[in-house]
Parts: C-alpha cells; structure tokens; sequence
C-alpha cells in the first residue's frame, strides 16, 4: 500500500502503545530488580552488587545526550523498532554469557553496558514518538493503558523473572543456569513485544518533520528558570532516604538471618516485591494524586514529605527483629512504599510543572536525567555502608536524610500553587 493510501488506514494506536511501554519497562526492572538478586544468589559483596546497578543506571541516565541524534531523525519508527530488536538481541547475548559464564566477567558486564545505553535513547524515541504522533485526546485516553503496560513489563521482568530463577534453584538447577534460562524468556518476551509494536507502527500514518528545537538555549532557559534550584532540591534530597532505603532492602531480604538479612528465598521475595513495592508504589501514586489534587502541591509538599520518612523506623525496627513473620514483614514493606509512592507523585508533579511550556519534552528529559544521577549515585556507597554498618545501623542512619528532604519541600512549595 502506498504512502498516500496509510492515512485511510485503522490506526492500532492501543497495540504499539501497550508492546511498546511493555518493552521499554523490561531492561529497567532488569537492572534494578532482577539483577541485584541474581547478584546475591551468586554470593556478590552488597558493595559491589549495588555500584554495578549504579554505574549501569547513571548509563541511562546520559538520554538526553540522544537528543540531538533522536530530534534530527524525528520521533522516527525505524530507530524504535530496530532498537528493540537489538536490545531482544543483547539479552539473548547476555542469557548465554549468564548461562555458560561467571557474573564477574566482561561477557556479562558487555551486554548489560550495551543494553543500558541503548535503552536510554529508545525510551527517549518512543516518549517522543509517544507526544509527536497523537492528539491530546488520543493521549489521555491511551495514558492508562501506557501506564499499565509499564506496569505489567515491571512485574514480568523484575518479580517474575526472580520467582523463575528460585524456583529452578529450588528445583536444584545451579544459579547461573536458572537465571539463564530466565533471561532467555525475558529475550523472547522483548522480541515478541517488537513484532507487535512493528504491526502496530504498519499502521501508523506517515510522519512529517517537526520543528527542531534548540537544545541548549532550551537547558538555559531551564537553568535560568527561578523555580529550578528548588527543583533541584527536590530531586536530590526530597527523597534520598527513600532510595538508600530501595537499594539495600533488596539485598537485606536475601541475605541470611546470620548475616542479619530476612533470610527469604527468590520465590518468597518476588512474591514480597510484588505485593508491596509495585502494588504499593501503584497504589501510592492514587493516594498521592488524590491529595494533591483536593489540597494542590503547595500544601502537599511538606506532609507527603515527613509522612514518607516515618516507616523507615518500621524498617529499621524490623532489621532488629528479622525472624518475624512473614505477614508483618509484608505489613512494613507494604505501607513503606505505599508512602513513597505518595510522596514521589508529589517529586514527579513539581518536575513536569517546571518542565511545562515551549519544548516542555526536552526540559523534562533533563530533569529525568537529573532524577536518575539522584536514584543511582547513592549507589556507589550504599552497599558499602550496609556492610561496614550492619543493615540495623544503617537503616537507622538513613532516616537521618529525611532532615534534608524535608527542608528542600518547605523551601520549594512557594513555587508552586
């Protein structure tokens, strides 16, 4: 069918947005969920688990230097698609490296490196393709479904891919051989969500060029922006301890009760992360919408900040009790996150109001960028101070970042309405 005839065409708008979203979701939850446990099934220090998560997140966080290249070609289909089916590739790559190999070697680290950035610049493609390619009412009405797509891929590919790996240890497979074979479905799984999207885009009208904007008297305008060092702060500070907090508590449930961890199998901690991280994180996002939209942002700030710091001493409590039960460990997780997500629908709502406006695109993918060195730096010492301190010292040391979270949202909330 000729360029003229794709007009007339049904679009499957609902078919490329849920594959796509889907896709984008999976090297994330790969890197912060999944590897860390593969990690620490394979007996990795907690200081060297949480620095390779770090170094592979601060890789994604370089999106907007794809910016130029991406704004060039367009929000283009072509780059989207084949960038999927490389990263389909890679993890292929990286299941045979994990399956035949060590964790310590650059057959593993290679394709990890490769994936993280190449991720980077397909989620900046697709979010683009995502705005350039609908209207406002085809994108409200296809939020939903984007957002549970990014769901869904969270759960596949972080929880279920460690329910997979410990249920094949548990079947007495060796863990290098388990987290294999999991991984090759994640790279069957990635390939099938690129042939969809590709149906999909078949679909899709002919693009024309837009406007290119320029990107960096974008950013100065940014910086220059009078709301921009409170943003800043926010950013940084507003929910540091939530992140100390994320980057070990993965590797507190798995550690041995001898070691002061929660002692839990893979199978009992994916079904734990699910239950309270993405469970509690979605939930939280509602509650936090909810009340910022009845009180506006301005009042938010400052309550969403001190009530998400409270369960941190739930936390700490409970790496000084680690053999309770299952249910009140769940309890504590469960209203951690159901906070934190809460308080971070406040962090992302102050980043889109500062990001509005002429070529709104390119200053929110800054202040993502900006967001990402906050969520992967403390990471490079995270894991180290576990180790040095204990998991019960540290826990109790981290509430302490609330102090300057919660001074960085009285300062920013004149800002906003």
């Amino acid at each position: 069918m000729n360029a003229t005839s794709q007009p007339t065409r049904s679009r499957r708008i609902w078919l490329w947005v849920s594959a796509g979203f889907l896709l984008q979701a999976i090297p994330a939850a790969i890197r912060d969920e999944a590897l860390p446990a593969a990690l620490k099934n394979l007996h990795a220090s907690d200081a060297l688990n949480t620095r390779i998560v770090a170094i592979l997140g601060l890789l994604v966080g370089i999106k907007i230097l794809w910016a130029p290249l991406i704004i060039r070609l367009g929000p283009t289909r072509k780059f989207i698609l084949a960038g999927q089916f490389l990263m389909a590739v890679l993890l292929t790559i990286l299941a045979a490296a994990v399956h035949l190999s060590d964790v310590a070697t650059s057959l593993i680290f290679i394709p990890l490196v490769l994936i993280s950035l190449l991720s980077a610049g397909h989620d900046f493609a697709l979010d683009g393709y995502f705005v350039a390619s609908l209207e406002s009412h085809d994108r409200s009405r296809h939020a939903g479904l984007l957002n549970f797509a990014s769901k869904l891929g969270q759960v596949l590919a972080g929880p279920g891919l460690i329910w997979l790996a410990g249920r094949a240890m548990n079947q007495g497979t060796s863990p290098t051989q388990a987290w294999g074979q999991a991984l090759y479905l994640a790279a069957g799984l990635t390939l099938l969500a690129n042939l969809a999207v590709g149906y999909g885009f078949h679909h899709e009208p002919e693009t024309h060029p837009a406007e290119r904007p320029a990107i960096l008297p974008t950013l100065l305008e940014l910086f220059k922006d009078q709301r921009f060092l409170a943003v800043l702060g926010l950013i940084f500070f507003y929910r540091s301890s939530e992140i100390h907090m994320s980057l070990v508590a993965k590797l507190f449930s798995l550690a041995p009760t001898t070691e002061g961890g929660l002692g839990l199998d893979n199978e009992t901690y994916a079904i734990l992360r699910l239950t309270t991280a993405v469970t509690g994180l979605a939930l939280g996002g509602l509650l936090g919408s909810h009340f910022i939209t009845k009180y506006g942002l301005k009042r938010s700030l400052v309550p969403l900040g001190i009530i998400m710091h409270l369960p941190l001493l739930g936390i700490a409590w409970l790496a000084h009790h680690s053999t309770v039960g299952l249910p009140i460990i769940t309890s504590i997780f469960l209203v951690e996150y159901l906070v934190y997500g809460a308080g971070l629908c406040a962090l992302l709502l102050a980043m889109m109001q500062l990001a509005q406006g002429t070529h709104a695109a390119i200053r929110y993918a800054a202040l993502s960028t900006l967001g990402l060195l906050a969520a992967y730096l403390p990471g490079f010492w995270a894991g180290a101070w576990s180790t040095q301190l204990g998991y019960q010292n540290y826990f109790l040391l981290i509430t302490l970042l609330a102090i300057p979270g919660i001074i960085s949202a009285w300062n920013a909330k004149k800002y906003f309405a």
